[in-house]
């Protein structure tokens, strides 16, 4: 049995609508022959109660018609609206009600008359329904009712703990209250306490935040706390479309960086290429970890992501139209991309045909394995780029790539080939294609399809970085 009444119409946006038809006795004293409102919500308990107070009106109207005394319809308002304009505290309002069950009918009261099976009571009569104070959710129970969601639409586990990871930090500086009860205050004080913590806090021991500050050495970055805040941002975005609160307290409080953007993580220069791929140093190619040798390479001459390249399949490198390419995709349940449009073909450098990497490949291929580099195993946060981010971390120590002062890291390969093919006058668009980023406005993005290898291939070929 239906639990919306009658009167209520969900419309295709999911937008609720009142309608209810002029009864045929009275109808020649109003100037249509239904009564149709947006509710202006899609929440179905906001419209439960907005249908009552407008069905309340209508049946006073009809009382009135009914007496010979002509209704005017421009009269009938919700009790959320203020001169037409919805009121910013009515979700707040609404939690605070209780609704007698999921559609409580109109008290009984004896009609004034019948008209079919439609009951009309005097607006005079009608009882409001009695307020019941229910607190809100609290913060960290609406941030796991969000990730849940998120889990189901297929975001990462890596993502979803680390946006949890942000909320729990929250409430460390302001407790989990109720999420209704978080004030613009509350959001000031996060942003005076996160911009005081080290980096990498979760690596710390578990102590006070108080004397993490006391003992940092250096300090989070704009960049990470910004980030921090587009998480937080998120929640009470939700949380408001919810209606478990009126407003979202971290709006705009991204601290602005007159820094540009890519002066954000470093690109490697010619020295660092020189010290990174100094023979006498570097991974042997027949060794027992063979992706210790091929990752710097193809990060370099392909430009992908660490993890796109450590979950490559062996039926990833393929051959299109004569070109060599990775087939950058995620087919498998252990593949993960970081958008949709992440995936790509991407030609292979003449250099890395030179070193012999197809001749690596069909050598996996051989002893059975499906994976090119069957040496990784697959971390249930960060995929199979788990332990080459660490090695590639102790290397880049080594090698005085340090992170808090250069930032260099393994994704500054993907500015390192940015950079090198925006010097070199490449079009923005073909260097997106390569490097998985999505460009252009709506007639590219929705109708363009993805570029041909052999489209890509001589813009690869541009590529004169120096390895061995």
């Amino acid at each position: 049995m239906s639990t919306i009444p009658s009167y209520l119409l969900l419309s295709r946006h999911s937008v609720y609508y009142f309608r209810i038809v002029v009864p045929d006795v009275i109808r020649p004293l109003f100037p249509q022959r239904e009564i149709r409102r947006s509710l202006q919500t899609r929440c179905k308990r906001e419209a439960l109660i907005r249908g009552r107070d407008i069905l309340a009106q209508v049946q006073g109207l009809f009382t009135q018609a009914f007496q010979g005394i002509r209704p005017s319809l421009e009269f009938i308002r919700g009790a959320w609206e203020v001169g037409g304009k919805r009121l910013a505290s009515w979700a707040s309002w609404l939690r605070q009600q209780q609704l007698i069950g999921a559609a409580m009918p109109l008290p009984s009261v004896a009609p004034e008359r019948s008209v079919g099976a439609l009951q009309l009571v005097p607006a005079a009569s009608v009882v409001t329904v009695p307020a019941v104070v229910q607190q809100s959710p609290s913060f960290l129970t609406v941030v796991d009712e969000q990730l849940v969601q998120q889990r189901r639409e297929g975001v990462a586990v890596k993502s979803l703990d680390d946006k949890r990871a942000v909320a729990v930090l929250l409430t460390r500086i302001i407790g989990d209250m109720p999420i209704d009860q978080i004030t613009r205050k509350d959001a000031h004080l996060f942003r005076e306490t996160a911009l005081k913590l080290p980096p990498r806090l979760h690596q710390l021991p578990d102590q006070p935040l108080e004397q993490s500050i006391a003992e940092a050495t250096s300090t989070i970055s704009v960049t990470t706390f910004n980030n921090y805040v587009k998480n937080l941002t998120t929640f009470f975005s939700y949380a408001v479309r919810e209606g478990y609160c009126s407003r979202n307290p971290f709006d705009g409080l991204r601290v602005r960086q007159r820094r540009k953007v890519s002066e954000e993580r470093s690109a490697f220069s010619a020295e660092d290429l020189k010290l990174l791929f100094n023979r006498a140093t570097y991974a042997p190619a027949h060794g027992q970890k063979p992706n210790q040798y091929w990752l710097p390479l193809l990060g370099l001459y392909t430009g992908a992501r660490l993890n796109e390249l450590c979950q490559l399949y062996t039926d990833d490198v393929v051959t299109i139209d004569g070109i060599a390419c990775i087939h950058i995709r995620a087919t498998r349940p252990d593949q993960k991309l970081k958008t949709a449009s992440s995936e790509r073909l991407v030609p292979l450098h003449s250099k890395l045909l030179e070193l012999g990497f197809l001749a690596y490949v069909e050598t996996v291929r051989e002893v059975g394995s499906e994976r090119v580099f069957p040496e990784l195993t697959c971390h249930k946060k960060h995929g199979y780029s788990a332990a080459p981010s660490k090695w590639f971390t102790r290397v880049r120590e080594q090698l005085g790539f340090r992170d808090d002062a250069a930032k260099k890291d393994f994704h500054s390969f993907r500015h390192t080939l940015a950079d090198h093919l925006k010097q070199k006058g490449v079009a923005e668009a073909l260097v997106g294609g390569l490097l998985g980023h999505q460009t252009g406005g709506i007639t590219f993005g929705r109708y363009g399809k993805d570029f041909r290898p052999d489209v890509l291939a001589p813009v690869i070929e541009l590529v004169t970085l120096e390895s061995f």
